[in-house]
């Protein structure tokens, strides 16, 4: 999700690679489409997220944020690449066999797929319910269960959303470019959200750049060996 949860396995983010997403194309086919709502709205949505966060307002966040939607692209990208002999080796036996088994389409996958989703929404709602995410000390929050390696070196330091840019329309929805900075790791991390309104409520539905920034997380568990 917008990066406010660092998966913590060195092993396998080490092993995410960026996939590529083109809408170019199917945008310049279909031609313009009007976007609902207005740039400042979309960049007050994004500014909203980061005063949820810091007031560790779980609730404000479900309704600012697609918790369920982000959550599940991230793990496709997880998915795709555990499913590489070789990432699969690098990972315990067990989170090796549930995530060969969450790869969409796969007969039987529903099952782990909640599974997986739940452990890491909970992980991150956690972190925000806490205070966690918002800088404040907190105790006995350590991950527990199949997927603890996951989560074991994962920051759960202060996410401060930055630098909110100016949004800029695209297919009926917002780009809003900001940057999340971890306290707790001191690294920034460049998002580009995508904001959609609906009955003039806005709401952050997906990253476009989930990928890069799964990938730059990689690139640190790279550095750190």
């Amino acid at each position: 999700m917008l990066k406010f949860a660092r998966l913590g396995c060195a092993a396998a983010r080490a092993a995410i690679l960026p996939l590529p997403v083109a809408f170019l194309l199917l945008f310049l086919l279909a031609g313009s489409v009007i976007a609902a709502g207005t740039a400042s709205g979309a960049r007050q949505c994004v500014t909203d997220i980061g005063l949820a966060v810091d007031r560790a307002d779980a609730a404000a966040i479900e309704r600012l944020v697609d918790v369920d939607t982000i959550l599940a692209a991230a793990l496709d990208i997880f998915v795709q690449r555990a499913r590489d002999p070789r990432v699969a080796e690098e990972l315990p036996p067990m989170l090796a066999i549930l995530f060969a088994q969450a790869a969409p389409g796969e007969q039987g996958n529903a099952t782990v797929r909640a599974v997986l989703l739940s452990e890491s929404r909970a992980f991150v709602m956690n972190g925000i319910s806490s205070g966690a995410f918002a800088g404040r000390r907190v105790e006995g929050r350590a991950a527990q269960g199949v997927l603890a390696p996951l989560f074991a070196d994962a920051s759960t330091g202060r996410k401060e959303v930055r630098q909110v840019g100016e949004a800029r329309a695209k297919n009926g929805d917002w780009l809003v470019p900001f940057t999340v900075y971890d306290h707790g790791n001191g690294e920034n991390y460049r998002v580009t959200g995508r904001v959609r309104f609906n009955d003039g409520k806005a709401r952050l539905v997906a990253v476009e750049n989930l990928d890069a920034l799964m990938g730059q997380v990689a690139d640190e568990s790279r550095s750190m060996q």
